[in-house]
């Protein structure tokens, strides 16, 4: 008889979780209380790059006539922008669920919660002989808003709006934070990022963080770093007051709340079966995935860690792998690229240089900027570097940070070059097509070695 898996949440790491087991021989059910694809691909990566790809066109548009192309100024059509922001996550939501169709993936729509070595929906029991929770995160809040009012919006509220806010407070300098103020900058919003740390970006190093600041705040964007909102003065259907530490006071027409997100694990029975869940919300679990209880295994944003798609599918897939003893193995999460889809882009994989020095490490590094790449600046982009960072001692690769043109394409070939063990040396020796950005990395790792033609 097969072995009866139950996923729940549809999310990237559901998805792949349900697909993986059923390519197992697993009889699989994947319960989902709203719509396949979770955050990612409905309120997150999938919705949020429709739109910034929109705001990347506009930019270039604005800027034609440097490329010898004189046209109109552009007219914004926001509801378009938002309904083909739409049309792409139908889209690639029908493909999750022809996928599921196709593996004979059993999808259960409703609220799921444990009971007995089963989850019951709708009244209904699934059991299982494993379970694997994949149930992610939503939106954090803040005690000192009233999260209900109209002018106060998450990262969800954001891909509801009809129109483009005039002047926007976002809360929070993060990945997120950014992102947004990246997007409605370019659509004429006035924006002010308000962070309560000394620095916006604290997932990247402090040059890189830097950078990308000087950049936004030429696009117009304000950064308040050190500061949080102390109070709001006025809540109105069109806009509030909000006032900070410090007694400066903003009127604006939205309040993005972006200061994190927060699991979804609470109240659907994992405590009584055993499941240890942490502080914070997130489930506690070994290498391999599971849980305290051996029957029940956790992936993706609900276990903790790095919040990104791609990683919590990748835990999907090992994690059935392991529960249905198919080449056990513990997960590795020492090379993940993680990426920031702001104007520049921003990539690391690995260690950046602080933290580089910071764990002991003789650090050798290899940097080469954008404005002396060729393809670069044909296409009109020349801010940025590619930072590799070596180990001094063996030359092999710990890691990267780039920013600029291209950089959430590029950080993979890093990426490889780390898992296969390369030295800097050895990535420097690889030939790269001339002219394209991807020379960057080369030209990147032959700066380091001390052998780039025409770098110092």
């Amino acid at each position: 008889m097969s072995a009866r898996v139950v996923v729940l949440g549809g999310g990237p790491a559901g998805d792949v979780a349900a697909l993986r087991a059923a390519q197992l021989g697993a009889q699989v059910t994947l319960v989902e209380r709203a719509q396949l694809g979770g955050t990612c691909l409905n309120w997150g990566c999938i919705p949020t790059k429709a739109l910034l790809a929109s705001a990347d066109l506009l930019r270039k548009v604005r800027r034609a006539a440097d490329f010898g192309i004189e046209v109109s100024e552009p007219k914004i059509n926001f509801s378009k922008m938002m309904s083909r922001k739409e049309d792409i996550v139908v889209k690639q939501r029908s493909g999750v669920e022809a996928a599921c169709k196709r593996k004979k993936v059993e999808v259960v729509h409703g609220q799921g919660a444990l009971a007995s070595e089963a989850v019951v929906v709708n009244g209904t029991r699934f059991p299982f002989d494993f379970l694997i929770v994949a149930v992610g995160t939503e939106p954090a809040g803040l005690p000192v808003l009233e999260m209900d009012q109209p002018a106060v919006i998450t990262s969800n509220g954001v891909l509801r709006l009809e129109t483009v806010p005039k002047r926007m407070l976002i809360i929070g300098g993060g990945v997120i934070g950014c992102e947004f103020a990246s997007l409605f900058a370019a659509l004429g919003t006035e924006i002010t990022i308000v962070e309560i740390l000394p620095r916006i970006l604290t997932g990247i190093d402090a040059r890189t963080a830097g950078q990308f600041q000087k950049m936004i705040e030429k696009d117009g964007v304000r950064v308040l770093t050190g500061q949080r909102v102390k109070e709001i003065l006025q809540y109105r259907r069109d806009g509030l007051v909000a006032q900070l530490d410090d007694g400066s006071k903003f009127d604006v027409d939205k309040l993005l709340v972006s200061v994190g997100r927060v699991p979804q694990t609470r109240d659907i029975g994992l405590d009584g079966a055993g499941v240890k869940i942490d502080a914070r919300g997130h489930i506690e679990t070994d290498d391999y995935l599971r849980t305290a209880n051996p029957k029940i295994y956790a992936i993706g944003d609900c276990r903790g860690g790095l919040q990104l798609a791609h990683k919590a599918s990748a835990e999907g897939a090992r994690a059935v792998e392991n529960a249905l003893d198919h080449h056990p193995m513990p997960m590795d999460w020492s090379v993940i690229p993680s990426c920031i889809y702001t104007h520049p882009e921003i990539a690391s994989v690995g260690l950046n240089a602080d933290v580089a020095k910071e764990a002991g490490h003789e650090v050798k590094l290899g940097t080469a900027r954008v404005i002396g790449n060729g393809k670069a600046l044909a296409e009109g982009e020349p801010d940025g570097y590619v930072q590799i960072v070596a180990d001094a001692k063996t030359d092999r690769i710990l890691g990267a940070t780039l920013i600029g043109i291209h950089a959430v394409e590029l950080v993979h070939e890093i990426a490889v070059a780390m898992s296969d063990a390369l030295t800097m040396d050895e990535l420097g020796a690889v030939i790269h097509a001339h002219p394209t950005v991807s020379e960057l990395v080369m030209d990147a790792a032959q700066q380091g070695e001390g052998v780039a033609p025409y770098l110092s």
